[in-house]
């Protein structure tokens, strides 16, 4: 049976194009995808807004944007273990199994790997192929909208993992948004780390108070004296902010953590960040880069989400404001919206959904 695909692909900064593809079979080894529900990463809000690499926007566009989100198996081959019907989370990275990275089981690290809406075709279509052993059925009990959220709850485990904090140490967060949100509740729910010792440091009073159940929310625009308490009596921190916001989060850091003090980075940026580097040096510091994740993380994540307490409180980053996206123009509107730095975002929580009918 032949489908017919629509694809909705970023073509230059700010302008989607509708492109048509035909699918004339599923390959062994894959299953037929339609997509549910997405959300936008901030990572793809930098090449709809052209601030990638000049290098990679030429390289890489045309391209369909998204990687976070659910689908649906709409076909497969006679030897899938999936039925069709069956609704799972798309992991949106394809290692090439074959480097030292993947051999030492770090897909992560893979720098041969395809990535969704980066080296790869993302979410934003009506159809597509995908490997079967990239995907994972949701669990019974497991809300669609929630499952969404899988991919940056991974990302979340694997920078906690990294970072090594353990019971006992104080932990800030920098950064209100989605990611940052996650990294508060997972190092809570997971860490045990109480809401004494773990600090969600943001500009948004709405975006932070998400958190005050389980943390000690910190706007540093107003919260000076807050923010003047913690200085040097950081064990770990994360940074996951990035952005415009990097000039400021990364001194952030370098002031809030103890000698010896350890930072996991996960927002990303363009160009030069400046840094203290003699600080750095006399306090003794410890910076370490966290991207994406691996499927053990997938697995762990929706083993939380199981919790409908758990379930509840990431829940709480869903933005109220909802797309359906039946045209570029759609695509558009909503990437408008979820821009944290121009658009709507940047006040009111909430990582933006888009629903594809």
């Amino acid at each position: 049976m032949e489908f017919v695909a629509k694809e909705f692909c970023l073509v230059e900064p700010f302008k989607f194009a509708l492109r048509e593809r035909v699918i004339e079979h599923v390959p062994k080894g894959f299953l037929l995808l339609k997509p549910i529900v997405a959300s936008i990463c901030g990572s793809e809000m930098l090449y709809f807004k052209g601030e990638k690499e000049p290098e990679k926007l030429k390289t890489r566009l045309p391209m369909c944007l998204l990687h976070e989100g659910v689908a649906e198996v709409v076909d497969a081959d006679e030897g899938a273990k999936v039925n069709i019907g069956t609704k799972v989370v798309v992991n949106p990275l394809i290692p090439c199994g074959e480097c030292y990275f993947c051999k030492g089981q770090l897909e992560n690290l893979c720098q041969n790997a395809k990535y969704m809406a980066a080296t790869a075709d993302g979410l934003a279509r009506t159809l597509f192929l995908y490997p079967e052993d990239r995907v994972l059925p949701i669990p019974d009990g497991v809300d669609l909208e929630v499952a969404t959220l899988t991919e940056p709850l991974s990302v979340a485990l694997n920078a906690f993992e990294e970072s090594g904090a353990r019971i006992g140490n104080s932990v800030a967060v920098i950064g209100d948004g989605p990611i940052g949100y996650l990294l508060t509740l997972v190092s809570s729910y997971i860490g045990n780390i109480p809401p004494t010792k773990l600090y969600l440091i943001g500009v948004a009073d709405e975006k932070l108070s998400l958190a005050r159940d389980f943390a000690s929310p910190i706007n540093s625009l107003k919260d000076y004296l807050m923010l003047n308490e913690i200085y040097e009596k950081i064990d770990i921190a994360f940074e996951a902010a990035g952005g415009r916001a990097h000039k400021i989060t990364i001194k952030e850091v370098v002031d809030i953590l103890r000698p010896g003090g350890k930072c996991i980075l996960l927002g990303i940026s363009m160009g030069e960040v400046p840094v203290e580097v003699n600080k750095i040096v006399n306090k003794g510091l410890i910076f370490k880069g966290s991207t994406r994740s691996r499927m053990s993380h997938y697995i762990k994540a929706l083993e939380l989400l199981k919790s409908t307490d758990f379930q509840s409180k990431v829940r709480r980053i869903i933005s109220m404001k909802r797309f359906i996206i039946n045209d570029i123009d759609d695509l558009t509107e909503a990437f408008k919206y979820a821009d944290t730095e121009e658009g709507e975002s940047r006040i009111k929580p909430g990582r933006v959904l888009l629903y594809f009918p």
